[in-house]
């Protein structure tokens, strides 16, 4: 054997000692592969019962012969299932954010004090941040279990402290056992004297020198000048703006059930009814009409439900009819395009076709003059030439009018239909906005809410980035808010925020912008204001609301605010801004409140 034959075979054999190697190490890395992803996908189990079932299939498809093919036929459908589990998987987290949120904000209606009101709002503002990681979900549950104990235990204990109608009455613990006292004994009753057991309240005239005396019957005569009440709360008597009087108490359904037909009424007249519903509406009506009693109340409102969903749903009906005749009318322009198109493309045809014909008709001229013999012959085979190709042009000039004509009908046709469809979108857009500027009202105030506050904030800071100047922003918050609540009823707090809300709004410049926060907080956010200045502004207004003569059954009742200034120093944050003027509002509560800090 030669030398190079030997060569050549050594690098033969050299070559398939390298190449089995490479097989060898391909099938450890496939055999690692293999391992990687069985294991990967027992991990990934428990989350998605979709995804569990791909992962099964996986591990199915890995332990075969011949996995390519089923990997192929795998993967689409794994990658389905993954994308929608994840995409359960935020929503489940947007639920989760909402739930704890509300619970927090429930809890912040409460009367707490500042180290809770303060860690509740740090943890309303992080928990959107924290729950997305499903770590941290136990921790964040921890730490509002911890929050609601100690709001809780703030409740509780101020129950429990909480003193009793004796005691709330007359004053003092004495006073609540001189009445128990009086109601234990027994005597014969005088001639002047109230039954035995019974407490007798005399005008301060008649017992100008007592404050609690025994009668002889043995009751507690307790005067007017020894409660610690206004005597003008239970003689009747009425003091004060009738526009700031808060409701007497929480009143029964007999004394407002006017005012509730009053209201479903005014609801209902607002309604824009489908014509199929008008019936209900109008039988709604007369049941209202005639008045409601308790029982009747109730179905009244599920009635109503049943129409404003009918108007909701009609609104989403009439969108989705306006998309589709949309979608319609798009499909219609889409064939007319595509006709006017293929117009095209047959004059084209057309024109092509003349150019031939009229070269072929030269080409015979041409040659009929060159084959002509005699002068008339050549003399008729031109005339004979020259009429077909003249009957062609006119042919081609009425096809060319026909196919112009038709053409500008389409183009009129299309205009019309994009003026018409422009027209419904601008309705549309018109009623959109409506709906958009209402969901950034806040029902009960009028003012602006707190969507509204988000996006005013945000075009606020992003012109004092580009232009400068100064920008303010405080808080505020009605001082004892709860204790209005619990004392005259919640219609009176309602009434009381309104109020407050029209004067806060009343006083302040067209530039400035206040909106309700949530709960009894108010926002403000003063554009090129100095600090002192808008110091100034919110002395000036909380000097108002405390001016304002609210008043129950003759007793005055002062309402007051405290509030928080802060101003936009340098590239800080609206969240950093906000937070400091949260802390001064907090030293301003400390501080004894109805006043104002500055960050």
């Amino acid at each position: 054997m030669s030398d190079e034959s030997q060569r050549w075979k050594d690098k033969y054999f050299a070559c398939l000692e390298h190449q089995e190697q490479l097989e060898r190490h391909w099938a450890e890395r496939l055999d690692l592969l293999r391992r990687g992803l069985v294991r990967s996908s027992l991990a990934a189990e428990g989350n998605d019962r979709a995804v569990d079932e791909c992962m099964r299939a996986l591990r199915e498809v890995v332990r075969g012969e011949q996995p390519e093919q089923g990997l192929a036929a795998l993967l689409p459908r794994l990658e389905k299932a993954v994308l929608d589990s994840e995409r359960r998987r935020q929503q489940h987290t947007q639920q989760n954010v909402a739930a704890l949120s509300a619970l927090a904000e429930q809890l912040l209606q409460l009367e707490l004090p500042r180290e809770v009101r303060k860690g509740l709002k740090q943890f309303l503002r992080r928990v959107e941040a924290r729950i997305t990681e499903h770590r941290e979900l136990p921790a964040v549950l921890a730490e509002l279990s911890g929050l609601q104990y100690q709001a809780l235990q703030r409740f509780e204990g101020s129950r429990e402290a909480r003193p009793g109608l004796l005691q709330r009455l007359f004053g003092s613990r004495e006073g609540a056992d001189l009445a128990t006292a009086g109601v234990a004994e027994a005597a014969a009753p005088g001639p002047s004297a109230p039954p035995a057991g019974e407490t007798a309240i005399v005008p301060p005239e008649a017992a100008p020198e007592a404050t609690a005396e025994r009668s002889p019957a043995g009751a507690a005569t307790i005067t007017l000048d020894s409660l610690p009440l206004d005597p003008g709360l239970l003689l009747g008597e009425s003091a004060g703006d009738p526009a700031y009087a808060l409701p007497a108490a929480e009143p029964g359904y007999s004394a407002i059930a006017p005012h509730v037909a009053a209201s479903l009424r005014r609801l209902l007249d607002e309604l824009d009814l489908p014509a199929f519903h008008r019936p209900q509406a109008e039988a709604l009506r007369q049941r209202l009409e005639g008045g409601l009693n308790w029982y009747e109340l109730v179905p009244a409102l599920d009635d109503l439900a049943v129409l404003v969903l009918a108007v909701a749903d009609g609104g989403q009906r009439e969108f989705a009819d306006y998309l589709q005749q949309l979608n319609e009318r798009l499909a219609d322009f889409l064939g007319s395009l595509n006709s006017a198109q293929e117009g095209y493309a047959d004059s084209q045809e057309n024109v092509r076709q003349l150019d031939q014909e009229i070269r072929a008709q030269v080409g015979e001229l041409q040659q009929s003059v060159q084959e002509a013999t005699d002068l008339d012959g050549l003399k008729r085979s031109l005339e004979s030439r020259l009429e077909k190709l003249l009957g062609r042009m006119a042919e081609y000039r009425q096809q060319r009018d026909r196919h112009d004509q038709a053409l500008q009908q389409r183009l009129n046709g299309l205009v019309e239909r994009v003026a018409c469809m422009e027209q419904e979108a601008a309705v549309f857009r018109e009623r959109l906005e409506q709906q958009r500027q209402k969901s950034l009202i806040d029902p009960l105030t009028g003012l602006p809410n707190r969507a509204a506050w988000n996006e005013r904030l945000e075009l606020e800071v992003a012109r004092r980035r580009r232009y400068g100047g100064e920008l303010l922003l405080a808080v505020l918050d009605v001082d004892h808010f709860k204790r209005v609540n619990d004392s005259f009823g919640h219609q009176a707090g309602d009434k009381v925020l309104k109020l407050v809300a029209a004067e806060l709004a009343r006083r302040l410049r067209k530039t400035d912008f206040i909106a309700r926060y949530g709960g009894e907080e108010f926002v403000l956010l003063l554009p090129g204001t100095p600090p002192e200045g808008g110091r100034q502004l919110l002395e000036a207004l909380r000097q108002a609301v405390e001016a304002c003569p609210f008043h129950f059954k003759g007793e005055r009742v002062t309402i007051t605010f405290s509030g928080g200034l802060a101003a936009f120093v340098g590239e800080a944050t609206a969240e950093e801004v906000f937070e400091r003027a949260d802390q001064a509002l907090y030293r301003a509560k400390d501080g004894g409140r109805n006043r104002i800090e500055l960050a």
